[in-house]
């Protein structure tokens, strides 16, 4: 991982759980790529906007923590 994103991952953690943030940010934190991501749907995703969506934080964290299984 480059710096840049390690500092991305860094910076979620002061953020709360209900807070949504966007796929590439997703993919990043579980160690996939977006369009793993998008497929497999570990995580409910959020629409956004028409074109972007999001996932929860609160899912991410649990899914790395395996508290929450693969939908």
């Amino acid at each position: 991982m480059t710096p840049e994103q390690i500092e991305k991952i860094n910076r979620t953690a002061a953020l709360p759980d209900d807070c949504v943030i966007d796929d590439p940010l997703a993919a990043l934190m579980l160690n996939m790529s977006v369009w793993t991501l998008r497929r497999n749907n570990p995580v409910p995703a959020v629409q956004l906007t028409t074109r972007k969506r999001g996932r929860r934080l609160g899912n991410i964290r649990q899914r790395i923590r395996g508290e929450l299984s693969a939908s």
